[in-house]
């Protein structure tokens, strides 16, 4: 059974923050509008892959760091928790 991998958008908030842009100049640059920016990083919309690839070369993210890392079978054993303090 695959499952589907999950967009993180906490992540793609923090990354636009860190950046000091707005949801309004993201969209813009990647060709789409602030509304589904707002919505990517709210969780209420999963991005189609031609979106994520750029949001990723956006803020030159390695492909696939922006989704959620989740326990598999083989992790289930491992802390994947992505709000791990260290």
């Amino acid at each position: 059974m695959t499952t589907k991998p999950i967009f993180d958008g906490e992540k793609l908030a923090l990354l636009r923050a860190r950046a000091g842009t707005t949801q309004r100049d993201l969209a813009e640059n990647v060709g789409t509008t602030s509304s589904m920016i707002c919505k990517y990083e709210a969780g209420k919309c999963q991005p189609r892959l031609k979106a994520v690839l750029r949001l990723e070369e956006a803020f030159c993210v390695e492909r696939g760091g922006l989704y959620v890392k989740v326990a598999t079978p083989l992790t289930d054993n491992e802390n994947v928790s992505r709000h791990e303090e260290r």
